[in-house]
């Protein structure tokens, strides 16, 4: 999905000493809880499990595994030593549902390894894609305490869908300090996106918002929750024996419709 990130950042640094904006997120009103599911078990009518992959994505997504068992949906990534152009099994958990501007908001702990990324995702998912808006929360693994927060958006000419060939987007990726580990325990994880911004926050304190190209980000979007294997070593790190197996367990998930004035 994203990018390495231009410049790390001090992991010993607090948020606002590196650069990012943080701020307690506001009672607001522009917001109303829609979903919520406690993962008691897997539902079909919320959820569908992918089986595709991409060049970068070194693990093929697999129905076999994720758990969804006692108020947790485990997502883990395995080793598959037998196939050599995907060396690894993943998961692609998608809700069915897209969203028009809203809110989620996910308590989880996510998965340490080098070369591993376990996400909340925000993604128009046509494909090929005729244009592309995608709103992240990535952790890598090679990092103990840092999130990247990313948008991405096309920048090109209008296509006309259906589209045979996927156009490129540009990318507007963040790395930010947390101040913990975020594969040692729960946190909660949320992103904001309403016509005149997206906001990016870890329990309750905002640590970034992007507004750059906000006009384009305007497609229906599907939440998903992921983990794989990145080919991008500078990014995520070399694949190693920490790796997999490896798992990213989810406790919560609430999806929240926008109430206030759309374009």
């Amino acid at each position: 999905m994203a990018q390495d990130p231009s410049a790390p950042l001090d992991p010993a640094a607090p948020a606002h000493a590196a650069g990012i904006a943080v701020s307690e997120v506001p009672a607001t009103l522009e917001f109303e809880l829609a979903w919520r599911d406690d993962f008691d078990t897997f539902d079909g009518a919320r959820w569908q499990l992918m089986t595709h992959s991409w060049d970068a994505n070194l693990a093929q997504f697999s129905t076999t595994n994720v758990r969804v068992e006692n108020g947790i949906a485990a997502l883990q990534l395995t080793s598959a030593p037998s196939d050599g152009a995907k060396p690894f099994r993943g998961v692609e958990m998608r809700s069915v549902e897209a969203l028009t501007y809203g809110k989620v908001e996910a308590r989880a702990k996510l998965a340490q390894g080098s070369g591993v990324v376990s996400s909340l995702v925000l993604l128009y998912t046509p494909w090929p894609a005729d244009d592309w808006n995608e709103l992240d929360i990535e952790y890598l693994g090679r990092y103990a305490d840092r999130m990247q927060f990313n948008a991405m958006v096309y920048l090109g000419p209008p296509t006309t869908p259906p589209a045979t060939q996927s156009v490129t987007p540009t990318q507007y990726p963040e790395l930010a300090p947390l101040g913990f580990d975020a594969s040692a325990d729960f946190h909660v994880y949320a992103m904001e996106w309403t016509p005149a911004q997206a906001r990016f926050s870890v329990d309750g304190q905002v640590l970034h918002t992007w507004n750059t190209e906000i006009s384009r980000l305007r497609r229906p979007m599907n939440i998903l929750l992921t983990i794989w294997a990145s080919a991008a070593a500078d990014w995520a790190g070399p694949i190693d024996a920490s790796t997999a197996p490896v798992a990213a367990e989810y406790d919560w998930l609430e999806v929240y419709r926008y109430t206030g004035t759309a374009p």
